[in-house]
């Protein structure tokens, strides 16, 4: 075996973890001369860092013998010219009717607990219904979903996991649970679409994105790379939260995408013994807001322990305890999804409730 054959080899045996690739799947150039080895990577941020690729390329090489010096560096994506710009094609998803990103302003306000059950939600009315979790720098699908093994590879894509009528796919999924994604701009806009466009996503009614809190990078790539249906603005009763939500639905309002509505998350607090009511981070914020701002306002979700627990145990209300004020508020939030929708949708992309999958 020659020893450029060696220093292959040497890189075929590194995995990258949960990729189900290696790193000579990620070699775009390299070259091996007498006891130096340089070598070029092609990028990949949904799997790795570019400090891990090159400390695990580095050791792979450093271990041959007849290597001293390792020098690694990554495959640059030309920029297009200003005076002639590339025209900007949109991913394309045809096996999916709807795709609807849920936004918040600001974290803490429930978003990605509100997506999780929306999407059982609406699976649970006949729908089906995909959930991308595009949070790269918190992403909890995962443990809201109760989501813990990493996701089979066909045909070279991701496979999403299927559970409570959901297929489920994260980046959380893909990296260690405690591992900070300490990523620029740019590479958060790459990954999330190197993710979707990855996965093996069957036929979809619905395809529901928790996107990041706030409005970034991630939230303009979106609505430049992708043909959205819809936004929902998620938010809490009082102004600092309504504030900041105020600035994301300007921001897609911008961007051409339409609101579809508002979902005002812990709006009330219901004591068991009494049944009173107590609004505990201020009344109608999110009611008001939605009046201001003339778009539909979808509902409140009282503040129940029961969605906090079934969150921590990967259990959504919806299945946890159906019979709920937050699992009937969230089927009610969704027949009116549905409906908006069979009236926007000519033919409707749903099939009937009775219908077999």
């Amino acid at each position: 075996m020659t020893l450029s054959e060696r220093v292959r080899e040497a890189l075929r045996q590194i995995e990258i973890p949960h990729a189900h690739r290696s790193l000579s799947d990620l070699v775009d150039d390299l070259a091996v001369d007498e006891r130096s080895v340089r070598v070029r990577l092609k990028f990949l941020p949904a799997y790795a860092s570019k400090s891990q690729l090159k400390s695990w390329a580095e050791q792979a090489l450093k271990a041959i013998p007849e290597i001293e010096t390792v020098h690694v560096e990554f495959a640059q994506t030309p920029r297009p010219q200003p005076r002639a710009p590339r025209p900007m094609q949109k991913l394309h998803f045809p096996q999916i009717a709807h795709i609807l990103a849920i936004f918040s302003g600001k974290g803490g306000v429930g978003k990605s607990t509100v997506s999780v059950n929306l999407a059982v939600a609406l699976a649970q009315q006949g729908a089906r219904v995909g959930l991308f979790d595009a949070d790269v720098h918190g992403p909890n699908i995962p443990t809201l979903m109760g989501l813990r093994e990493p996701p089979t590879v066909t045909a070279g894509k991701l496979v999403p996991i299927f559970k409570y009528g959901v297929h489920a796919i994260s980046i959380g999924l893909l990296v260690g649970g405690g591992d900070p994604l300490i990523w620029r701009g740019p590479m958060i806009s790459k990954a999330i679409n190197e993710l979707l466009e990855s996965t093996a996503w069957p036929e979809l009614d619905y395809l529901i994105m928790d996107m990041p809190p706030g409005t970034g990078d991630a939230h303009l790539g979106l609505a430049q790379d992708v043909t959205l249906s819809g936004t929902i603005a998620v938010t809490t009763p009082q102004e600092v939260a309504l504030s900041d939500v105020r600035r994301g639905i300007g921001a897609f309002q911008k961007l051409d995408v339409p609101i579809i509505g508002i979902i005002e998350n812990m709006a009330y607090y219901i004591c068991p013994k009494c049944g009173h009511r107590e609004y505990i981070f201020g009344q109608g914020g999110g009611a008001a807001e939605a009046q201001r701002q003339n778009i539909p306002f979808l509902g409140q979700i009282p503040l129940d322990p029961k969605l906090r627990e079934g969150g921590d145990a990967g259990v959504p209300i919806l299945i946890a305890d159906p019979s709920s004020p937050a699992a009937q508020e969230f089927t009610k939030i969704a027949d009116k999804l549905i409906k908006y929708f069979t009236l926007t949708s000519s033919p409707s992309p749903l099939r009937g409730r009775g219908e077999q999958r």
